[in-house]
């Protein structure tokens, strides 16, 4: 029986959440019988490693070699080009979708997309002419799409309004947790790129808010607001409790010392930050943004949900927690069950399935 043949294509395979779903979806495919090529717009240092039997297909710098306008039209040559020479019977979207289904236009392949932003999410949020154009493409191309894999309930919603097309929610799968055996700290974590729609700087205050005296607070990541946080921790007083990690690859290793994970995103599609603190055992306080993190808490069981910018209820839940060691243990343990629910095997084979059904 001959293997099915799936392209992934994505902008880069620079560090982030979409890269790594495609990364280990592409090793976990060829390990179960497909035939995988990742397909990249732009050529950039690979952070993740792609199985051998992966084929990976990257460019030639565009705008090096032709400049900023004539880059566009010399990207769209080079996607069609690669995946009409690969005659898949799935192209999968992730990222710049757009560009993905343009060059599809008239080829014999089924195209899947996926967005891995929030649905809400304005693609051009300061460019009213661009927004529009782009808006105007989604609505002329959209018969192109035969299939759509939303990461939340709320994000099928949203597709169905404006897709026709068959749309199946599949969460994201966690990647692999190291167990560390550490003695756990009186530490809230955060874990992500400082960064607007992180907004940690929410994190911060409500932690000013609370009365332990030897908790302390680590926000793991880096970014174009660090600094902001750290002069936002001073004026707050509470430098001297906050432990700023900056960007880590084996953030498991500093999960797995603390006891709560605060989450403070204003706006997501599906935070992997979020299931990882809870794999690592971790009892969630959560802003409740869209989307994702009412798909995954189930209120009061296995960690709160707080609307977005509460700061008042979002402390009192912290302190809620630091005061009752026992509700603090429980919900650690139940929020730790999202290892069974988010699985790599169980979610890898409904997109497979999805994507290359066997019938």
């Amino acid at each position: 029986m001959e293997k099915k043949k799936i392209v992934i294509v994505l902008p880069k395979l620079t560090p982030g959440g979409t890269e790594r779903t495609a990364v280990v979806l592409a090793n976990y495919m060829v390990e179960n019988g497909s035939d995988v090529t990742v397909l990249v717009m732009f050529k950039r240092v690979n952070f993740y490693e792609l199985h051998p039997k992966v084929k990976l297909i990257e460019p030639t710098n565009f705008r090096d070699k032709y400049g900023k306008i004539l880059s566009f039209p010399a990207l769209l040559w080079y996607l069609r080009k690669n995946i009409k020479a690969e005659e898949p019977d799935a192209v999968f979207c992730l990222g710049y979708m757009l560009l993905g289904i343009l060059t599809s236009v008239g080829l014999k392949t089924r195209v899947i997309i996926s967005g891995r932003s929030s649905p809400d999410r304005v693609r051009f949020p300061g460019n009213a002419l661009f927004n529009g154009f782009y808006n105007f493409c989604y609505s002329i191309f959209k018969f192109r799409i035969d299939g759509i894999i939303a990461q939340t309930n709320y994000a099928k919603e949203v597709y169905q309004k404006k897709y026709s097309c068959p749309i199946v929610v599949i969460p994201n799968f966690l990647r692999e947790i190291k167990d560390y055996q550490h003695d756990r700290r009186n530490l809230i974590v955060t874990l992500g790129r400082c960064s607007y729609e992180k907004a940690q700087h929410f994190l911060l205050e409500a932690f000013s808010k609370i009365h332990a005296p030897d908790w302390k607070l680590a926000i793991i990541g880096d970014g174009p607001l660090i600094e902001d946080l750290k002069n936002q921790a001073k004026q707050l007083n509470i430098a001297e409790k906050v432990e700023f990690c900056g960007f880590q690859k084996e953030v498991d290793f500093y999960l797995s010392q603390a006891k709560i994970f605060g989450f403070t995103s204003i706006i997501e599609g599906y935070p992997n930050a979020l299931i990882e603190g809870m794999a690592n055992g971790l009892a969630p306080v959560s802003f409740n943004c869209v989307a994702g993190p009412s798909d995954i808490i189930n209120q009061g069981e296995n960690g709160f949900l707080i609307p977005v910018g509460d700061v008042t209820l979002f402390a009192e839940k912290l302190q809620l927690l630091i005061d009752n060691e026992l509700v603090l243990q429980e919900m650690g343990s139940k929020a730790s069950r999202i290892r069974q629910t988010n699985d790599l095997k169980i979610i890898a084979e409904q997109y497979k399935e999805f994507l290359l059904p066997s019938a």
